[in-house]
This record gives C-alpha cells, structure tokens and sequence, in this order.
C-alpha cells in the first residue's frame, strides 16, 4: 500500500493517486480526510465526514459537494472509462460512499479496513464463510458460539448441504482450535449479551492459521473494533444498530484492507450471487450512520440505568447485561450496548409480558430507535422460556423505568 507519509492535507499528488487500487484510493481518502492539522478525528466525526473527498476522487465519489447525500436510485450508468461504474449490482456512487463510512468507523480502532455491503446480514453471513471455505478447501471446521443468533445456524447448515466438506460445531476454547478451522465468534451474544474473548481466540488463531469470524451486531463502533485485536473478519446485520431506525435491510463484512485479494473475493460473491442492498436501503444505511455514536451511547446509557432498576424488582428473576467483568472493560471500555435480556419466574409472565408494556414495542429485531420487548422462545428453541430480549431505544430511561413499573406491579 502507498505510504501513509503522503497521506496530508492537500498532499497527495494526483499522479500517485491516480496509480493506486481502488481499494487503495479508499484507504487514501479516508486517511487523508481522517485527520485536521494533525489531529485524527473521532468517531462522530468520521461518521459525518469520511465519505467526503477531493477533487481527484470524484470518478469513484461524485456527489456535487452535497451536504445531505442525494438518493441515487438509477442501475445503470453511462459508460465513462474504466473506473467508472456501470451497473447498480456491481457498485453505485452511494454504496461507495456508505462503505468508505463504514470502513473509516472500523478503522477507527487502529486497523485500516475496507466495507464490503451486502442486501442482509445473513447475506453477509453467507458470504464470509463461503469466501473463507473457498480460500481452503480442503475439510474445515465451521465453529459456531453460544448463544447464537438462530440465523447463523441456518446459514451454515445450508452451505454444509452444498458443501461436504465443512464440518460444523460447537466453538470450544480457543486453545482447542485446529489449522484451518473458522471460529465464529458472536459477541456480545445474541439475546443474552455474553462477550467472548477475541484476543484470545486471535493469538491462538494466528499460530495454527485460522480465521476468526466476529459477528458485532450486537457491539457496533464505537463500542469495540474487532479487527484491531485479531479479528479476520467482521460482519454486522446492519439493519439493527448501524441503520439504527428499523426502516432498512443490510449487512456488511469488514476485513483488513491489507488483503486486498480477500476484498475482491467478497465483492465478486456479492455480484455473482445478487447480494447487493437496494439504492434506497443504502441512502437509508448512509444517513443513518450521521447519527451512530449519539444513538449508541444513548441507548448504552439508558440500558445501563434500566438494568440496575430490573436487578432489584422481586419480579424478575436474572438480569442477562456482562457490563462489570474484567472482559467488559477491556474489550468494550466505551459500553456494551443497549440489547440486553431478562428472566421472569415462569414461562407465562415471559409470553405477557412484552405486550403488558407501553413505550416497548412487543416486535422482534433490535437497535432501533424505539424500544422494543421480545419472547425470544417464539423463534428460538435453544433459549429458555422465561427470557425477553429487550432493546433500548432513545425514550427517556426514566419512561421506560416506569414502564417497567406499571407492568409489573402484580407481579412477584
């Protein structure tokens, strides 16, 4: 990769840009614009700005100088050269921009990564594991965490049925890994918000040459940075936390941009199997990401403040929120999020519960803006009966403590 020493204000010359990768122009941008008289900028501020660019870019990144980025909804393109784009399935101007956001906000963590987007997460589930089983395909181990979201199970069971070759199990320690095999790690885990510890599983990965898949839906930035401690691979169902406002279906996949090979082999899957978001959904993605940090430090917050409240009611039974372990403050020192669990004395408060509240919104998903009270048994056998999965939107905590009160108040 070009070196960072070119990388100042107004000090990268046209001629070398102009010989980078693409992925190298990205890389290039974002540094450039990452930083004022020196000083690297935050996460709010990445967020808002890593998309913007300089006049050299403007093949890859035309926008007009917008301040608010335009709907682009066109899928096709007029033909320009060849690092133009020419059909929405492959790239577009605003996919473009909300990937170099996306990667700039991963990067954030030290490691520089390049965005791949997909049309869902378990889109961009699939796609990890298949580009990952096709780098080696010799017989490999899929490891699966626990808890575990029950759409990863459903995705690696599908690709064992195309491909014999992959094995799948119960993540162990991370000093049970074998050569080759592909840990995938959900943290902070889905309903419960248990954390697994990526440093670790990394240092013995690193050794024994295998890839560790962490799944941060759950811990998006500027809660952690999974690449910067050993990850291989990140993915986030970006329609929860990342878009932030229950209105939009993506995913996305990040990886270290040093591996460019493995940049292009994620994209080409994308475009070889049509799992590019939509225009809408994209703009949707972009915009919402202005917002990220204020959302996530908000909803981490109000949890935490709700969580103390329920730790003390006779009527509930487990408050499921790893927030004081010694892994809390050391992989995730900004907060673990605003998803959390509770358990209730029986399977038949846990079912009635969800619509007992007012504010709370008895629906699935999670990371929104609203908040949102969930039986999780209704779609997931392996979780037991007396939890609901709560997500904590941007009411004020002190409503939602409220809420709680009044829905609980014969209860015991």
């Amino acid at each position: 990769m070009m070196s960072i020493a070119f990388v100042k204000r107004g000090a990268i010359p046209a001629k070398n840009y102009y010989k980078a990768s693409f992925a190298q122009r990205k890389i290039l941008v974002i540094l450039w614009r990452g930083m004022t008289n020196g000083k690297k900028w935050s996460t709010a501020t990445v967020a808002l700005h890593a998309d913007a660019v300089k006049e050299e870019t403007r093949e890859r990144y035309t926008h007009d100088y917008d301040v608010s980025p335009p709907i682009g909804m066109t899928t096709t393109f007029i033909h320009e050269g060849k690092e133009a784009h020419v059909y929405s399935r492959p790239s577009t101007p605003t996919r473009c921009r909300t990937e170099a956001v996306l990667a700039a906000l991963e990067s954030q963590g030290g490691i520089q990564a390049e965005a791949t987007l997909f049309s869902s997460g378990l889109a961009a589930a699939h796609a990890a594991i298949s580009v990952l089983m096709q780098q080696n395909k010799a017989k490999r181990r899929l490891l699966l965490s626990r808890p575990l979201y029950h759409g990863i199970r459903e995705v690696a069971a599908s690709l064992q049925a195309m491909n014999p070759n992959i094995q799948i199990d119960e993540l162990g320690k991370p000093e049970d890994l074998e050569p080759g095999d592909i840990a995938w790690l959900e943290t902070p885990a889905n309903p419960t918000g248990e954390l697994k510890d990526i440093k670790s599983y990394a240092q013995y990965a690193k050794n024994r040459k295998c890839n560790i898949v962490v799944d941060a839906t759950l811990g998006p930035p500027p809660l952690q940075y999974p690449l910067s401690i050993g990850a291989s691979l990140v993915i986030h169902s970006a329609t929860k936390a990342l878009a932030g406002h229950s209105d939009a279906l993506a995913g996305v996949v990040l990886n270290n941009s040093d591996d460019e090979m493995l940049t292009q082999m994620l994209r080409q899957h994308r475009n070889a199997v049509g799992g590019a978001p939509g225009s809408l959904e994209t703009w949707l993605l972009l915009r919402s990401l202005r917002t990220l940090q204020l959302r996530i430090e908000r909803q981490n917050q109000s949890a935490f403040k709700l969580a103390q409240f329920l730790r003390t009611h006779p009527a509930i039974a487990k408050v499921h929120r790893e927030c004081h372990t010694q892994l809390a403050h050391s992989q995730m020192p900004n907060g673990v999020g605003g998803v959390f669990a509770i358990e209730v004395h029986s399977e038949e408060v846990a079912k009635a519960l969800p619509a007992q509240l007012y504010l709370f919104k008895d629906a699935t998903s999670l990371g929104g803006v609203e908040s949102l009270a969930e039986w999780r048994r209704r779609y997931d056998d392996t979780v037991s009966p007396y939890l609901i999965r709560l997500s904590i939107g941007l009411e004020d905590p002190d409503d939602l403590i409220a809420d709680f009160e009044q829905a609980l108040r014969h209860r015991k």
